[in-house]
C-alpha cells in the first residue's frame, strides 16, 4: 500500500487556518516528518501533522486506528506545560477536523485550539450512598 501524495493543497489551507492562531514555521517537506508546521501562540508551541481522509470521523478512536503510524510519529514530540500537539485531518468537501493528541488520550479541539466539550447525556442516577435507614450496603455492620 502506498502512502499517497503529500496533501499539498490541506497543507496550504492548514496554514492559513494556522495564521489566525499565531506565527507559523513551516517544515521542510520530506516523507517522514513527525509534524509539517509549528504554531508560535502567545501562550504555547503546537506542533501540527495534516493529513487527508474520504471521511470524517464520529469518534476520536477512529482516528487512532486509521492514523496509527502517523499518530506514534507526532507522539515522539515532547510534550511539556507549553508545547501540544494537534492533527489535523481535512475530508474530501473542505471540512477539518482536529484532534489534541496527549500523552494517554486524544480529543477533537476546535480550529482555534479549545477543547469541544463533551455532551452530556441526560441519565438519571441513584445515589446510593443517600438509601434510607436498613437499605446500606454489605459489610456496612447494619
Amino acid at each position: 500500500m502506498t502512502k499517497g501524495r503529500r496533501p499539498k493543497n490541506a497543507l496550504g489551507e492548514a496554514v492559513e487556518i494556522a495564521e489566525r492562531r499565531g506565527s507559523v514555521e513551516r517544515i521542510a517537506a520530506q516523507r517522514y516528518n513527525a509534524f509539517d508546521f509549528i504554531i508560535n501562540e502567545p501562550d504555547r508551541v503546537v506542533y501540527v501533522k495534516v493529513k487527508r481522509s474520504q471521511t470524517l470521523f464520529t469518534y476520536e478512536f477512529e482516528i487512532l486506528h486509521k492514523y496509527q503510524r502517523e499518530l506514534a510519529s507526532l507522539h515522539r514530540v515532547a510534550l511539556t506545560l507549553v508545547t501540544a500537539r494537534e492533527f489535523w485531518v481535512r475530508a474530501p468537501n473542505g471540512d477539518w477536523q482536529f484532534f489534541l493528541v496527549r500523552h494517554d488520550s486524544i480529543r477533537e479541539v476546535r480550529a482555534d485550539g479549545m477543547v469541544i466539550p463533551r455532551e452530556v447525556l441526560p441519565v438519571r442516577t441513584v445515589d446510593l450512598r443517600d438509601e434510607p435507614a436498613g437499605g446500606g450496603s454489605p459489610g456496612d455492620g447494619e
